[in-house]
């Protein structure tokens, strides 16, 4: 089983340490997410791992501390894409088979490009342009383009911040099913502590540039815990159908 392993890595902007000695493992196969109050180095965490920013440290695949990642196995999905490009949703997508492309297109890559768009129920929206999309449509597609690169580590900064509810498990759908199907890493950076509980397998919690704690949900969400990070009472509770929920109930 493949897995990459961070180790003490930390970064620094204008002298000031934003990540401080990080080391965590991630599987393939799982969804791990990256939690924690603003300004505490989640962003910055995940674009250290997909070689964005420089860092202090390693990051490698498996046990060896020289095994580098090559960046073409990674597909990075931004907060919020700053493109307007004109361009159409079909063509945005496409661009995710850009290793594989040559001069000719091939059928299997248009088929791809149609399945992923109707996935997402953007398929009437495939001529349009990208920059006339809303903010949560352009999410959507920013995500397929991603998918259909077939990377082996997905990192997702925030990807449902700019959708509702429905489009948000929709996403969420997408990137667990992904990475179950292709046995992939996959990495998120989420805000929402009870959406994420129902598809994280692992979540890493950050407290000013730390990690507070590391574990399965049931083991992080721990109301003492999460009090002392967010500075904020809150109450964690099973549904009914299983899924743990996080209630704030007032600021500390």
């Amino acid at each position: 089983m493949s897995f990459i392993t961070a180790e003490r890595v930390s970064v620094k902007f204008k002298n000031k340490e934003v990540l401080k000695d990080i080391t965590a493992t991630f599987h393939e196969g799982e969804i791990t997410s990256i939690i924690g109050p603003n300004g505490t180095g989640k962003t910055t965490f995940i674009k250290a791992m997909s070689k964005m920013i420089n860092y202090e440290g390693t990051i490698h695949m498996d046990r060896n501390p020289k095994e580098k990642i090559p960046i073409e196995k990674m597909a990075y999905v931004p907060q919020m894409s700053n493109s307007n490009s004109n361009l159409t949703v079909f063509e945005m997508v496409l661009l995710g088979h850009m290793k594989d492309l040559r001069w000719k297109i091939s059928k299997d890559k248009l088929e791809e490009t149609n399945k992923i768009l109707k996935k997402i129920n953007l398929s009437h929206l495939s001529y349009n342009k990208f920059s006339s999309l809303s903010g949560g449509e352009k999410q959507l597609v920013i995500m397929a383009q991603a998918l259909v690169s077939k990377p082996k580590i997905l990192l997702l900064d925030e990807p449902t911040s700019a959708l509702d509810i429905r489009h948000q498990l929709q996403v969420l759908d997408l990137a667990r099913e992904y990475t179950t199907e292709n046995n992939a890493i996959t990495i998120i950076v989420i805000h929402d502590l009870a959406l994420s509980t129902r598809y994280s397998d692992k979540f890493i919690l950050l407290s000013e540039g730390y990690v507070a704690k590391e574990g399965k949900p049931e083991e992080v969400l721990d109301p003492l815990l999460l009090k002392e990070v967010y500075k904020v009472e809150v109450e964690v509770c099973c549904t009914k159908k299983g899924y743990l929920s996080v209630t704030p109930i007032n600021c500390s």
